[in-house]
């Protein structure tokens, strides 16, 4: 595997399928950068992302490959998805860095099973999907997005173009190909450089990741036990909650939200980090993303 920061392709995925994909892609003299689908939201930072010309999913379960949609449109790069099932090899493209109108993984997920990779893949299939996939990573630029089905190895592919769905969430506005912008991940209102900041705070800002507002028992109020899983992301909460240790309920209330004002955001957070990736917001009728964790790294002083 190639330095991250020399990539040119970022491989999401592991097992037998990411590998294929990185050895055809270094077989072509591309370099890759392999993230695991269980980390990646960590690992893969939007600027490493944006130095790239494609993203491929490989083998990814369902909420990582949406996560990961939804950060390679912002980075507004193209995209390509591969699986191995028992329905055989399923590829699709997504071409968001040359057409921002395209079709994006959501909007075709009624139309189809959510992958399921086989338990023990046959070899051959891997090396197909991983090779297709690779190809398509090189190949992806163009208009329109479009799904490659392979049922069987002996048997014929179909390719089909998707249509974007006029009520998808999860490509519309400012989710694709907003204006970048690489800032310092904290909130509280410098009066010296923005004197009439007051008129910021209505402004309004989504996060990528979800937060934890509020979590408590119906009867006996916040629970003390997860006081720390207040202003953080919704995935850092227990798989299990813990009963109320007043009156024993399980029947916890969270409230979660990813929708802020800068008003909201000052108050939680003040001079603190906001935990997310990235925040998304319309400006003037332009669509800008905030890019959050470059700022944090240059911070921390880290490479």
């Amino acid at each position: 595997m190639s330095e991250r920061s020399a990539a040119r392709v970022v491989v999401v995925g592991e097992g037998a399928l990411a590998d294929e994909v990185v050895r055809n892609l270094a077989l072509a003299g591309i370099p890759s950068a392999v993230h695991r689908p269980a980390d990646f939201w960590a690992t893969l930072r939007l600027a490493d992302l944006q130095d790239c010309y494609c993203a491929v999913a490989a083998g990814c379960d369902r909420r990582a490959l949406l996560r990961l949609n939804a950060l390679v449109q912002v980075a507004g790069v193209d995209f390509v998805s591969v699986s191995l099932g028992p329905g055989g090899i399923m590829l699709g493209t997504f071409p968001y860095g040359s057409d921002v109108e395209c079709a994006c993984v959501e909007c075709d997920f009624d139309a189809r099973q959510a992958d399921v990779v086989a338990v023990q893949p046959d070899p051959i299939a891997t090396g197909v999907a991983g090779a297709l996939a690779a190809a398509a990573a090189l190949q992806c630029a163009g208009i329109g997005a479009r799904r490659l089905s392979i049922p069987a190895l002996m048997a014929a592919s179909t390719s089909t173009p998707l249509q974007r769905r006029s009520n998808c969430p999860a490509c519309a506005p400012p989710l694709r190909s907003p204006r970048v912008v690489r800032t310092r991940n904290r909130w509280a209102a410098r009066t010296a450089i923005c004197p009439d900041s007051a008129a910021l705070e209505g402004q309004t800002l989504r996060l990528s990741d979800p937060i934890v507002i509020r979590c408590e028992c119906p009867h006996c109020g916040p629970v003390e036990a997860l006081a720390g899983a207040i202003n953080r992301p919704v995935q850092e909460l227990p798989d299990e909650v813990p009963a109320c240790p007043g009156c024993g309920s399980t029947a916890l209330s969270v409230e979660v939200r990813d929708e802020f004002s800068l008003r909201d955001l000052a108050e939680r957070f003040g001079g603190g980090p906001v935990p997310a990736k990235f925040a998304l917001a319309s400006i003037g009728g332009t669509a800008v993303c905030f890019d959050l964790e470059s700022a944090a790294v240059r911070d921390t002083g880290a490479a």
